[in-house]
């Protein structure tokens, strides 16, 4: 298992060496400075750390340690460690833990909780400072001694009350519009570590430290459920408040199969985490959504959603099913799926070729003449210069009905807005081929939704496009290298690729074949269905076979 790096060096040496200059690495396993009782110009102080840690100072040109020192603002006390001193808790040996230990325990760097203002307490034991939302300290912090918080912690006895830890990071977290509540310190320094969003409630019967203001602005929250009946009744105790403040967001209880905690994940596979934790995230079970509220009364009619009977929908005069090929592609959100270099884009070139000309696709089904837009994002001019000499040899015309991109912005960067606006100006325009759609989806927003949501939501104002429209917009998309009982598992991303589109169509090969089959599903598609495909590699053109239907 591959670990964190965690820098060797204590607190108490990093504050010395923090005060000298010029500090360089010994051949003896100690470090050279110049020295500050003196005005020296080559480095003449050594310093080497002695038994139990104790920092050992030598100054080669006779100045004495207390002069030393006295130069860097530093007495002989901070020469040594904290010892543990004589009290009620001495049976404890509380004062034993170091930052460094609990650095190493945590896989974590030091220097990283040492930030946090994690630090070791003089007295002894590692104090961690608690803070209110404005970022003010709170009045009580809690006094680590054990690397198990449950072993060995307690708290100051100030008065005032004792809050969530992390409070300074809510609007940070309101910005990304979703927090994870998780027990305790070290899985929210592990979570903040990797970027996450995340509130330490401090211990599962701390839950009501929680308050209805710490979740203002936010989406989605994610409970943190440890295998142990204190972790169900933390999600239960956490619920239970939701619904006394009837919060407006929902709530996923959140669980990791082969770990009990954040932070025990983290020292599995720390470069894996933030991938493992997401997934976790992304498959968090509802327990908590808000209730569905009455519409008002006052509501003008003309604000209300239409609502009709089965007679009035039965009644009504609705416009057949709209097909930009016949009984191949309807109108709305396509998308076709198949392993790299397998014919995808020569069977959308076909397909743009045909409806350019009101030719015929597949040598069968006849096309709607009318525009299209390709956007040839993964190719380069010569290559789609060539690919179309080549497959213009069966075309009797050079269509005038057909324009190509090769460049163009991701849908959040201003390519939706484009497409809509050659949507308005071209009337004619029947079909929009994206080629492919990696090279256009907009950047999702990591942690805030999960990737099914993140997914649909890409590709909704699409389908609204080809809607308002009436295009046919085919998306070229991959498959995932391994194979699934279901086809449609096999596409890359979440069931939201399929579930969004109005049909898919899945083409699969054999490597260096030319047989190959097309799969046909949709709304519209009646009866879903193979069909055998031939490719012609001298007319790079797909055929329909003879016993095609199966």
């Amino acid at each position: 298992m591959e670990q964190y790096p965690i820098e060797a060096y204590t607190p108490l040496l990093e504050n010395m060496l923090s005060r000298l200059k010029h500090v360089r690495k010994s051949g003896t396993g100690g470090w050279n400075a110049c020295c500050p009782a003196h005005h020296d110009r080559h480095p003449s102080l050594s310093i080497r750390l002695g038994k139990e840690g104790r920092i050992l100072l030598k100054c080669h040109t006779g100045c004495t340690v207390e002069q030393i020192l006295e130069a860097i603002g530093l007495t002989l006390a901070d020469l040594f460690p904290a010892k543990s001193t004589m009290s009620r808790h001495n049976s404890l040996r509380r004062q034993t833990l170091s930052l460094l230990d609990l650095a190493r325990d945590k896989l974590l760097p030091w220097k990283y909780l040492f930030n946090l203002g994690v630090a070791e307490e003089t007295s002894g034991g590692i104090k961690v400072p608690y803070h209110l939302p404005d970022g003010t300290p709170a009045p009580r912090y809690r006094i680590r001694t054990a690397l198990i918080a449950k072993e060995g912690s307690w708290w100051n006895k100030e008065e005032g009350e004792i809050v969530p830890y992390g409070l300074e990071r809510l609007e940070e977290a309101s910005k990304a519009g979703y927090l994870v509540l998780v027990e305790g310190e070290t899985d929210s320094w592990t979570l903040w570590f990797h970027k996450f969003c995340a509130l330490g409630v401090p211990g599962a019967e701390m839950t009501r430290t929680l308050k209805q203001e710490y979740l203002a602005g936010l989406e989605r929250l994610y409970i943190m459920q440890e295998p142990d009946p204190a972790g169900a009744s933390f999600v239960e105790h956490i619920v239970s408040l939701l619904s006394a403040w009837q919060w407006p967001g929902c709530a996923y209880a959140i669980s990791l199969p082969n770990a009990k905690d954040p932070n025990e994940l983290h020292k599995q596979d720390w470069r894996a985490f933030p991938a493992a934790f997401q997934q976790a995230l992304d498959r968090g079970r509802l327990v908590w959504s808000p209730p569905v509220r009455a519409v008002s009364e006052d509501i003008p009619p003309q604000d209300r959603l239409p609502l009709f009977t089965i007679d009035k929908l039965l009644a009504e005069r609705l416009p057949t099913s709209h097909w930009v090929v016949r009984d191949l592609l309807p109108e709305g959100l396509l998308l076709l799926g198949g392993k790299p270099k397998q014919g995808k884009s020569w069977f959308a070139l076909s397909v743009a070729l045909a409806i350019a000309t009101g030719g015929y696709v597949l040598g069968t089904y006849v096309a709607a003449q009318g525009e299209v837009l390709y956007l040839a994002l993964e190719d380069t001019e010569r290559r789609l210069q060539d690919r179309m000499k080549q497959l213009l040899t069966s075309h009797p015309v050079i269509p005038s009905g057909i324009e190509f991109a090769l460049e163009w912005p991701s849908l959040d960067q201003e390519g939706l807005a484009q497409l809509e606006t050659y949507a308005q100006t071209h009337p004619q325009l029947r079909a929009i081929v994206i080629d492919t759609w990696a090279n256009i989806a907009p950047h999702p927003k990591s942690g805030t939704r999960s990737q099914y949501e993140d997914e649909y939501m890409m590709l909704t104002p699409l389908k609204r496009l080809a809607d308002n429209h009436h295009l046919s917009i085919l998306l070229i998309h991959h498959l995932r290298k391994s194979g699934a009982q279901d086809i449609l598992d096999e596409v890359t991303g979440s069931s939201a690729m399929v579930g969004a589109a109005d049909a898919v169509l899945v083409l699969k090969r054999e490597r260096g074949q030319n047989r190959a089959s097309l799969f046909l599903t949709g709304r519209d598609i009646t009866q879903e269905r193979y069909l055998s495909l031939t490719f012609d590699p001298f007319t790079a053109q797909w055929q329909l076979d003879n016993d095609t239907e199966q």
